[in-house]
């Protein structure tokens, strides 16, 4: 299964994700250290594991002349189920049915425990029975 994973991952790596891109200003280095500008990102009191790598695990970049677009390596829907497990977070977490954790949990930090964005959104991770 995990093989799988990481081939769907590779998959969608190399066909760019099919994720939306938006511009950044500038043209940036390939081994650019993106918290030099954006260190909020790894700051709080919850900050996502994954911080702790390369942005290129979640983020495609791609710089063309003087113009960087920045887009998300698979869909929002997909991307937290790169890493995480799909089948233990639908059946543990309700709001994981509608696949859109971000909606509640912000993907970089928060000042929230478990990447909330807000604590009420601690209401919403009652267990299915």
């Amino acid at each position: 299964m995990k093989l799988l994973k990481i081939a769907a991952f590779a998959v969608l790596l190399l066909t760019g994700g099919g994720a939306i891109a938006v511009e950044h200003p500038g043209a940036i280095p390939k081994d650019d250290n993106c918290s030099s500008c954006h260190a909020d990102k790894s700051r709080g009191k919850s900050v996502h594991s994954a911080m702790a790598g390369p942005c290129g695990v979640c983020h495609l970049v791609q710089t063309r002349g003087d113009m960087t677009t920045m887009s998300l390596m698979m869909p929002k829907e997909r991307i937290c189920f790169a890493c995480h497990e799909e089948a233990a977070a639908l059946r543990l977490h309700a709001p994981a049915k509608d696949k859109m954790c971000v909606d509640c949990h912000d993907s970089h930090s928060s000042n929230q425990k478990m990447l909330l964005r807000k604590l009420s959104d601690l209401g919403n991770s009652v267990p299915r029975s």
